[in-house]
């Protein structure tokens, strides 16, 4: 199913050393450049998520406050089935941390149950639902969704995104009854 591979990755965010199988064929790039940021014009992905599991991130999310809480996304394809809630190793409130030992026993899990990594969260606490620089700059992973959870102003908001090589990618999340 997953094929062991070599990998240097930044402190950060120390995932795994096993290769996550890539999605559906890329599309062609139709970003433009924003501030040394590239962004798309228009969502050509979606991401579907159920609906009792985009509730427990919001929860597990508000529950972390003032802390970022963050954790993994698993399913089939561009899915999120599962939650995997991993503690935030930072002391820092506008950072995250997740171990190297904490992923890879989830990845293991995801394994057990035929599921595969198909997504990262975490959670801005006084930011927008946006990606800031230091998570363009530390993402490793270009073909999983990336979900930020946004308690700015009072407001919950959430963001999905594809990171890759610094462009933004905004994906649709849809939300879906089980």
């Amino acid at each position: 199913m997953y094929k062991k591979v070599q990998t240097q990755v930044p402190r950060r965010w120390i995932f795994s050393h096993y290769e996550v199988k890539q999605p559906s064929p890329r599309l062609p790039d139709r970003s433009v450049e924003t501030k040394g940021i590239k962004n798309k014009k228009e969502n050509y992905q979606a991401f579907y998520i159920k609906k009792s599991v985009y509730e427990e991130i919001i929860a597990y999310c508000k529950q972390a406050l003032p802390y970022e809480a963050c954790g993994l996304l698993s399913g089939i394809n561009e899915t999120g089935n599962t939650l995997w809630k991993i503690k935030n190793e930072s002391v820092r409130l506008n950072r995250f941390y997740m171990s190297q030992e904490a992923i890879k026993s989830a990845v293991m899990e995801m394994n057990e149950k035929d599921e595969n990594l198909t997504g990262i969260f975490h959670s801005h606490p006084t930011s927008p639902a946006f990606p800031s620089s230091q998570d363009i700059e530390n993402n490793p992973y270009d073909q999983i969704a990336y979900f930020i959870v946004s308690f700015y102003k009072g407001k919950v908001d959430v963001g999905c995104f594809k990171l890759n090589n610094k462009k933004v990618i905004p994906v649709k999340l849809n939300i879906i009854d089980e």
